[in-house]
């Protein structure tokens, strides 16, 4: 049960996140302290990371949390990747500080739910 739960927690933050970034990648770009206005370019980034955050959303609402299950698995993988591109970007002064913060932030919340999902799933009693 409790990883059903992490599952859905895991999966409501990828459908949101990524509903907005599609939906109004202007008031993300704003959170992270970019401008679709004066890049231009980030509007079209940002609806693309939308549409894979709204599809792996998905995906993980739709599966079963059960042991050898790779959309679980795959979590991890998803998620740590995240979290090292946005360490990347703040290390590289690509975006604000506070912006770049957020997303390390964001990132490292979904990465630490995602272990937590592998872990109770591994733990779980067939």
């Amino acid at each position: 049960m409790a990883a059903v739960i992490t599952k859905q927690i895991l999966a409501g933050i990828r459908l949101v996140n990524g509903g907005l970034a599609l939906a109004v990648p202007n008031v993300v770009g704003g959170r992270l302290g970019v401008s679709t206005a004066t890049s231009p370019g980030l509007g079209y980034a940002l609806r693309l990371f939308g549409v894979r955050t709204v599809l792996l959303g998905i995906q993980l609402w739709r599966t079963q949390p059960v042991a050898g299950n790779h959309v679980v698995q795959e979590t991890i993988l998803i998620h740590g990747a995240d979290t090292a591109a946005a360490l990347v970007v703040y290390r590289l002064g690509e975006l604000p500080r506070k912006g770049a913060m957020l997303a390390v932030g964001i990132s490292a919340v979904n990465t630490a739910l995602a272990v937590l999902l592998n872990w109770q799933v591994r733990r779980a009693k067939p």
